[in-house]
């Protein structure tokens, strides 16, 4: 498990190290938590789940999309792509 509360660049740094899962963003449900929450992960080619932040049990429900490579997070930020305007806007705009 890598630092909590740094979903995206965990993420991330999981995508560029292991390159078959993909960087996705989205919402989360935690099993302690009735609210979801704004979150990355991976998924890998079968749609299966990888979390590198949240243990194998916390995460009841993830909903999110898998975005390109060139969109993942970067230092010294490490935002959530959906959620920084920056990045955002241009996605409303012009699409994957």
């Amino acid at each position: 498990m890598l630092p909590e509360r740094q979903c995206f660049a965990n993420a991330a740094a999981t995508e560029r190290e292991h390159p078959h899962p993909a960087y996705t963003e989205g919402f989360a449900v935690a099993a302690n938590s009735p609210l979801p929450a704004a979150h990355a992960w991976c998924t890998d080619a079968d749609g299966h789940v990888i979390d590198p932040t949240w243990s194998d049990h916390v995460g009841d429900a993830y909903l999110g999309i898998a975005l390109p490579t060139h969109l993942r997070p970067k230092a010294p930020h490490n935002w959530g792509v959906l959620e920084a305007p920056d990045s955002l806007y241009p996605l409303l705009r012009s699409g994957l």
